[in-house]
């Protein structure tokens, strides 16, 4: 399928949106809940007329199912059957925290295993014996990186879109964040904001955001605006902690060895959310790893201008192999 044809106009990408895009998916989105250690997950399943192989979609930090409509119609056009859930403190899923827009969570391996569960449960039953494809974008690539080590053999292929393997944390040093993390979960703290972030910025600006595209991100920050669910905009120290660790975990030769499955890592070249040298080691130690550098693109590549979408798309349907 040529992908040029399908990627929608920027300067009519709303109207698009609203016409095309979302009744073609509300026509055949199932949406389901899944019960797991500490609350519920909302997720939401796409299904093609005949069987086919079935993209598993892993979201990242202050997003949800909701942000991924336009890159499903993509996938589902493509062929694909999709699986998405709202991983814990997003979303329309449960809250661990004190404060329903920050993100908290005690172990990041909580995300793991929640996605795992949903493997399980719901995506191969859905699935029927076609082959399961992970595509994990941000803090759901260091998930998705932490899942491909803890249980291999679930994924037939894998693409980790800027995962955070590290994270930026606001000028702070990442040595120096992880005592303060430490320091504020031992006195009772972990629930709280974190030090380097703040509330939700309803008139987020495009130039402070992370996507490439004014047109896309306008889309999602107007239904960011009207529905507090979306509205999750900063971490606890807990998660912060565990994000550090979680991204030293996935890292490390011994686990990134474990992988065994071919894996393409998409690389921001002006990502100002993730560090891209951990990405880099992350890539060179698993077996069958590449890495495509997008070099004037954003950490959000997936919501890019149309000249970089159109062939991020063709790029990553080609990796996952012709239907």
């Amino acid at each position: 399928m040529n992908m040029k044809e399908i990627i929608l106009k920027e300067e009519s990408f709303e109207n698009q949106m609203k016409t095309l895009v979302e009744p073609a998916l509300e026509a055949v989105r199932k949406e389901g809940r899944l019960r797991v250690d500490g609350g519920e997950l909302y997720y939401e399943l796409y299904p093609q007329k005949e069987k086919a192989p079935v993209v598993v979609i892993c979201h990242g930090f202050s997003e949800s199912a909701e942000k991924y409509r336009e890159f499903i119609y993509y996938l589902y056009s493509a062929g694909y059957q999709i699986a998405i859930l709202d991983q814990r403190g997003h979303g329309k899923s449960f809250r661990q925290g004190e404060n329903p827009n920050v993100v908290h969570v005690e172990d990041f391996e909580d995300y793991v295993k929640d996605l795992h569960d949903l493997v399980e449960q719901v995506v191969r039953p859905f699935a029927e014996g076609e082959a399961l494809y992970l595509y994990a974008h941000s803090m759901g690539g260091c998930v998705g990186a932490r899942y491909l080590e803890s249980y291999p053999g679930d994924f037939a292929r894998a693409v980790l879109n800027a995962p955070m393997l590290a994270i930026r944390m606001g000028g702070c040093p990442m040595a120096a964040a992880k005592v303060i993390c430490a320091a504020a979960k031992s006195m009772g703290r972990g629930k709280k904001r974190l030090f380097t972030q703040g509330e939700f910025d309803p008139q987020e600006p495009f130039s402070a955001s992370c996507a490439d595209s004014q047109a896309r991100h306008g889309y999602y920050q107007e239904i960011r605006r009207k529905t507090p669910c979306y509205q999750t905009s900063s971490a606890s120290y807990s998660w912060g902690g565990s994000a550090i660790r979680a991204g030293e975990r996935a890292v490390k030769r011994k686990n990134a060895a474990l992988v065994d499955i071919p894996v393409l890592l998409c690389q921001a070249g002006k990502d100002g959310q993730v560090k891209a040298s951990p990405q880099k080691k992350f890539i060179r130690r698993i077996q069958k790893g590449s890495l495509q550098r997008y070099p004037h693109t954003k950490h959000e590549i997936y919501r890019a201008d149309n000249p970089v979408l159109e062939a991020y798309m063709e790029k990553i349907v080609e990796f996952y192999g012709d239907l």
